[in-house]
């Protein structure tokens, strides 16, 4: 019986403070009205799933010219043709069951180890290579 005096309590504060007589603190609280012809209904209003996107039309959409693949600087060719001309010698060596001999290895070894480190070094530093007008491009990240 002493908890329903403090919810009466607390019911009676309530009304008061959002400015209702006390005839309606003293009264049951009570389900919310329908809603009227010029109230809303927030089951007839739209809601999230109700988004439908917009037709997006394409019309004669022309890829870019891809860029040649034979230019391009000749430190970065010629380390590729370093990294994989050595691995295809190694692979043709150990399919065909040929021995390589001493300077042959030795050479695809330095060829292989030279490209590598030279494309090490050709990556760019930071992200300042990017187009910025990328749509791919999500930012620069986290900065720390």
């Amino acid at each position: 019986m002493v908890e329903q005096r403090d919810e009466d309590k607390a019911w009676q504060d309530l009304v008061r403070r959002l400015g209702g007589s006390p005839e309606q603190a003293q009264s049951e609280p009570t389900a919310e009205p329908p809603p009227g012809p010029d109230t809303p209904n927030p089951s007839s209003m739209p809601g999230p799933r109700d988004y439908a996107p917009a037709e997006e039309i394409v019309e004669d959409f022309q890829p870019p010219e891809p860029r040649p693949i034979a230019t391009g600087n000749p430190r970065t060719v010629l380390s590729w043709i370093g990294v994989i001309g050595a691995i295809a010698i190694w692979l043709l060596a150990a399919l065909l069951g040929i021995p390589l001999a001493w300077w042959m290895s030795t050479v695809t070894l330095v060829a292989f180890l030279a490209g590598a480190l030279s494309l090490f070094f050709l990556l760019p530093r930071t992200r300042d290579h990017r187009n910025p007008y990328d749509d791919d491009d999500y930012g620069n990240g986290a900065q720390l």
